[in-house]
This record gives C-alpha cells, structure tokens and sequence, in this order.
C-alpha cells in the first residue's frame, strides 16, 4: 500500500509543473502580445502626429504676394511619405490626405499611420515620398489675381537635371537655392532624372509651352503659370486633382471679385470685367483647360489694368 502510495505522489507533481508552465507560457505569450500591439499602436500614434506636423510645416511656406520660399525637411530615419487627392472630397474645394511611416529594424517600415486631411492647401508630390530628408518650396498661382500658394516637395536624395531651362524658370529656383536641382546644357553631363524644355535629348521629362510629359507615367499634362512646377514634380493624378480643387478655389474668389463689382460701380467705377470673368466660372474635367482659362485671365488683366485708379478690381504685380 505504501509503494502505491508513494507512486500516486510521484506522478502527480510532473502534472502540476506542466500546468503551471503551460499557464505560465500563456500568460506570457499575452504579455508579448499586448506589448506588441501596444508597441505598434505606439508607432502609429506618433506617425499620425508626424503627419500632422508636416501640415503645419507647410504654413510658413505660404507666401503673400512673394516669389516663393523653401524649407529643408529632415527625419531622424529614411521616412516615407504617402499623398493622395480626392477633389470631391470637403466640397467645394476638395481634399487631400497625407500619412507617414519610418524605417524600423533595417530596411524595414513600420505600418503607416493614420491619414491626415489637407483642406487649404495644394500639395503637388509623386504619390510616395522615400528618403530621410525633403525639400519643400511653394510658389504664388496668379489667375490673374491670387489664387492661392502651391507647395511642391522633393526628396532630397533625386536629383533633377534641367536641360535648357528658360531664364525666368531659372531665376525662380535658383533663388530657392535647391541643392538637387541642377540648371545644364546639352553638352553638360547630369546624373538624375533629366527635365528637357528644348527638343534633341531623350529627356525623362519634357517640358513644352504648355505641357509637361513625364515617361514615368506615359501622360502628358498642362499647366499655366506657376504650375509648371506642379506639373513636373507630382504624380499626373496628384496634378489633375490639385488643378480641380484649384479651379474649385478659382471659382470661389471670382464671385467675391463680382460682388465687389457691384460695390465699386457705386464709387463711379464702371468695367466690363464683370461678363468676362463670370464667364470663367465651373469646373474643370482635365488640365488642358487650364489654357484656355489662362488665355481668359491674360484679358481680364488687360483690362484691370486700363482701369483708372481707384478703379481697379485687384491689384498684383505678379501674373504675366
């Protein structure tokens, strides 16, 4: 009785070590996880407040009537930057939406964190953003009055090679003083992506009167004014979508400018503005018919310009 006894003991304790090391190894198991979850919850939380953070970066960049200016952006890690554009989005002006993740364990990303709304601003990018530091510039959009500020950001690590750049594009970004945008001939050398406004090299971008095509993509886009830049550095569905909202935004102040037609006839002022620019009012389906907008707002200036003083609907000395 004694030895059976003693055998009952014997295996019983095995079972109580298994138990509590199946528990224990549970309980450990949930530790990990939740630490995991929290850890990744962590990261996302800060990489939405990155996001955010962006935007407000962007403020400075916002430019009265001047030329333009540009800021230089840098990450603790190689970022990425995720854009995308929905013009029918916070109607009438559109929407965009940005997110941001960063390198983790080598080349590794962390998932990204939560899209944050762009409502009053015209972000023009490729869709994805990859480096540890960028550029951001902005340039003033004159319709013939001011529309608003377009930013333009860049990674940092691209280098762009304009081939026979124009003096006047030249002078704007030169004075920006971009460190990866070099201004060549055709008989320089450049290593990067090559932007042509002259036809004889097989350019990765070719930049025309009116145009701008992008072989990356394999379309073309129009552009008027300051949006040349937009139009070479973005993404052709980040562009198209930028110049709705924008013409969205267009539309909005040429209203405002109609009602002050009103107010200044009674200050004896009379124009006939009014019917030209009411004729520039809707929406746009694509960015080809920027140039005709552009070519309407040429006439619109002509004649706020002829307007005696006092008379003058708007006053700007940027659109030409």
């Amino acid at each position: 009785m004694k030895k059976n006894k003693i055998n009952k003991k014997s295996v019983a304790l095995p079972f109580n070590w298994i138990f509590a090391i199946l528990a224990g190894g549970f309980i450990l198991f949930l530790a990990i996880f939740a630490a995991g979850k929290f850890i990744k919850t962590s990261e996302q939380v800060v990489y939405t407040e990155t996001a955010a953070s962006l935007i407000s970066l962007f403020d400075p960049l916002e430019t009265g009537l001047a030329s333009g200016k540009a800021y230089e952006i840098t990450f603790k890690k190689s970022s990425k930057i995720f854009l995308r554009c929905d013009e029918d989005l916070n109607p009438p002006f559109g929407r965009q939406k940005i997110s941001f993740s960063e390198q983790t364990f080598g080349e590794t990303y962390g998932e990204k964190g939560q899209e944050v709304s762009i409502n009053d601003k015209y972000v023009f990018s490729d869709d994805l953003i990859e480096d540890k530091k960028i550029y951001a510039f902005s340039k003033p959009l004159f319709l013939p009055f001011k529309v608003n500020d377009i930013t333009i950001i860049i990674p940092s690590s691209q280098n762009y090679c304009f081939y026979d750049a124009g003096e006047e594009i030249r002078e704007s970004l030169e004075g920006l003083e971009l460190k990866n945008i070099i201004f060549v001939n055709e008989t320089s050398d450049c290593s990067g992506i090559s932007v042509c406004f002259s036809d004889g090299k097989n350019c990765q971008i070719k930049v025309s009167e009116i145009q701008v095509v992008n072989k990356k993509y394999g379309k073309k886009v129009y552009y008027a004014g300051n949006l040349v830049y937009g139009a070479i550095f973005s993404s052709p569905e980040i562009y198209e979508c930028n110049v709705k909202r924008i013409k969205s935004k267009y539309d909005q102040l040429a209203n405002i400018y109609l009602n002050k037609i009103k107010v200044i006839e009674r200050q004896d002022c009379s124009s006939n503005i009014g019917p030209k620019l009411e004729s520039t009012l809707g929406g746009i389906n694509t960015s080809i018919e920027l140039i005709g907008l552009y070519n309407e707002a040429k006439e619109i200036d002509s004649i706020n310009n002829l307007a005696k003083s006092g008379c003058q609907l708007y006053y700007n000395a940027e659109f030409v």
